[in-house]
């Protein structure tokens, strides 16, 4: 589709767009507003790289060519471009512009899963929270 970017980037923001859905609950059957702003967007791709990759997300991502939420922008409206996303005719390339810096962002959210993780393994402590 373009060559800033490699394929798996292209079905990492599919997958992203799908677990935004869900993270915002946008996914019901039913639902009468399905529309995802570009921040629930990013959101949903920093949310599944941290979860599936852990501290190696800014890794992955950056040798997908995806480094910063304009990447993610671009994808999309490629995406549009090509009918497999939709948009609202308010929907801009540029929302994307105001995202977080993904290698921080990225780090903290797999430091909170850890730190999560270790403390549900510890007897006792997963109660106390």
């Amino acid at each position: 589709m373009d060559g800033r970017y490699d394929a798996q980037a292209f079905g990492f923001v599919g997958e992203g767009l799908r677990h935004a859905a869900r993270l915002f609950g946008k996914d019901v059957p039913g639902c009468a507003e399905r529309h995802l702003t570009a921040t629930q967007l990013v959101e949903g791709v920093l949310d599944l790289a941290a979860e599936r990759f852990g501290m190696l997300s800014e890794l992955v991502l950056r040798s997908w060519g995806v480094s910063r939420s304009e990447d993610v922008g671009s994808i999309t409206f490629l995406f549009i471009e090509h009918g497999i996303f939709s948009k609202q005719a308010s929907d801009r390339v540029e929302d994307f512009a105001s995202g977080p810096a993904f290698g921080p962002e990225l780090a903290q959210r797999a430091r909170q899963r850890i730190e999560s993780r270790i403390i549900a393994s510890v007897p006792g402590r997963a109660r106390e929270g």
